[in-house]
């Protein structure tokens, strides 16, 4: 196969393939007819063992939350990679091309790379499903097992440390196949209720599930008492050791035409290119598990300047005009990039929104909404779309433009814009993902 043929036969198998609830290990999956009554991680695990692989538990670190795991493993990476270690980072969605999912010590595989890793894993889990003929993996399973087939089959010889950002939820994601004995939980909230639970007590205790028996456990401070009561029984059963990330504190420089951003840590201050309250809980994370992983972690730290994480308050230049793509896909996201904004001096914000079918929307508009000289400009996802007319008669109303077009819209924007106002585009990354291939091509 070329590797057009593995690209598109990951595009058009199902994304992922989850349970609906909160469903624990034992949750049998229903869906495959003759897997004589394995679990789903059974199952997962037997396809993944089908490949042979020396997984050291010890290198491999998996890392769950509702927003700003990315983040996370993004610094993470940047500062292992900084003291010298060689690391594998599997991260979803991609931007632009998908290896950038899959890469060891910060570049993405190659072509010929992920073709052939391709071929030889879906020929290993192809042999051991041989008689169940209607056993498939969905297109992030193949991805997983790509990712660790790459970091420990290829580069096996030389793999430190393998950082694995959990793709939905965390007890049933396929990472969690993955043997290990590090995982790190971020910051929870509510997002894919449908599937996770209506709660953010279920789905704490979906995300909890990525913690392994006598592992070591990182994580934010949990504010809801009933999470934290959840998290320490569960700590207590498994017999882990729980690390809770170092205290640290934002500094905000707004001297220049935008603000820059440092963070003040145990270990001294140091400039953070990513930006507000959320890169400061994040970038403290990653600090605090790279604190305990690496001898003399501090005289490190200063790599948190170089760390980069595309489509979150990134600044773009185009048509003579700044704009910044941050890929905010639910009402947490929206609030910590409020935070952001309210750093920044502007006269008129202009937002670019589009949101896929399965986020509270009216929630994610009203408070972008809110934000004092705000211009909404409506559009759709390029992938799980909430069409243009389920945005509601209220916000249809006030935007200053609403189109199925996402070039469109976006350029009256663009016309728009203002030498003193701000112009960002979010509520998806898959709208940050197409408006950035249009800013690249400079249309």
């Amino acid at each position: 196969m070329t590797y057009e043929d593995v690209v598109h036969y990951l595009e058009n198998q199902e994304k992922y393939r989850r349970a609906k609830g909160i469903a624990a290990y034992e949750s049998v999956v229903s869906s495959f007819s003759n897997t004589d009554k394995l679990t789903y991680m059974d199952y997962i695990k037997k396809a993944y063992a089908a490949m042979d692989l020396p997984i050291d538990p010890s290198k491999v670190i998996v890392v769950a939350g509702t927003n700003g795991k990315g983040s996370v493993c993004a610094t993470l990476q940047t500062l292992l990679m900084t003291a010298g270690k060689n690391v594998g980072f599997f991260s979803s969605p991609h931007l632009l091309k998908i290896n950038e999912r899959i890469k060891f010590n910060g570049i993405d595989i190659s072509d010929d790379d992920f073709c052939s890793i391709f071929s030889m894993v879906h020929e290993k889990i192809s042999i051991t499903f041989q008689e169940t003929k209607d056993v498939s993996l969905s297109s992030f399973e193949y991805l997983t097992a790509m990712a660790v087939y790459y970091f420990f089959g290829t580069h096996g010889k030389e793999i430190d440390y393998a950082i694995l950002e959990v793709g939905l939820g965390g007890a049933l994601d396929s990472t969690n196949a993955i043997p290990h004995s590090t995982s790190v939980i971020a910051k929870l909230g509510l997002d894919h209720e449908s599937i996770l639970g209506d709660s953010i007590g279920e789905i704490a205790a979906d995300k909890f599930g990525i913690i392994s028996p006598n592992s070591s456990v990182f994580h934010i401070k949990f504010s809801d008492a009933a999470v934290n009561e959840l998290f320490e029984r569960r700590i207590h059963e498994l017999q882990c050791s729980a690390i809770e990330a170092y205290e640290c504190s934002m500094i905000v420089d707004k001297s220049k035409r935008y603000p820059t951003f440092g963070i003040r840590t145990p270990f001294g201050d140091f400039s953070m290119n990513l930006q507000g309250m959320r890169a400061v809980e994040n970038t403290a994370l990653a600090i605090t598990v790279f604190d305990n992983l690496v001898p003399n972690a501090a005289k490190f730290l200063h790599a948190i300047s170089q760390v980069r994480w595309p489509g979150r308050m990134e600044k773009f230049r185009y048509k003579n005009r700044d704009i910044f793509l941050s890929g905010d896909h639910n009402p947490q996201g929206i609030e910590s990039l409020l935070e952001i904004l309210g750093h920044y001096e502007f006269a008129k914000i202009h937002f670019v929104v589009g949101i896929c079918n399965d986020k509270n929307h009216e929630e994610m508009l009203q408070k972008l909404s809110d934000l004092k000289n705000a211009h909404l400009y409506l559009t759709e996802t390029p992938h799980k779309t909430l069409p243009l007319d389920r945005y509601g008669e209220k916000f249809l109303k006030v935007a200053r433009c609403a189109s199925t077009d996402p070039p469109e819209v976006f350029n009256t924007a663009v016309l728009a814009k203002e030498n003193d106002d701000l112009l960002v585009v979010t509520g998806s990354l898959y709208l940050v993902s197409s408006i950035l291939q249009q800013i690249l091509s400079k249309k």
